[in-house]
């Protein structure tokens, strides 16, 4: 069985780090929205009315 590990796309992971870092930053920020703005996760179960 061949293995085809991270060689095989010829991808270091300092160019994988450089495309994917926006994504992790922004779901930092949500993350910190989220945990420290209440109001923004409980507007739907209130609008739910659960």
């Amino acid at each position: 069985m061949a293995r085809n590990g991270p060689r095989s796309g010829r991808v270091t992971i300092q160019e994988v780090m450089r495309g994917i870092w926006p994504f992790y930053t922004v779901m930092f920020a949500v993350l910190m929205l989220v945990t420290y703005v209440p109001a923004i996760s409980l507007w739907l179960p209130q609008l739910l009315k659960l």
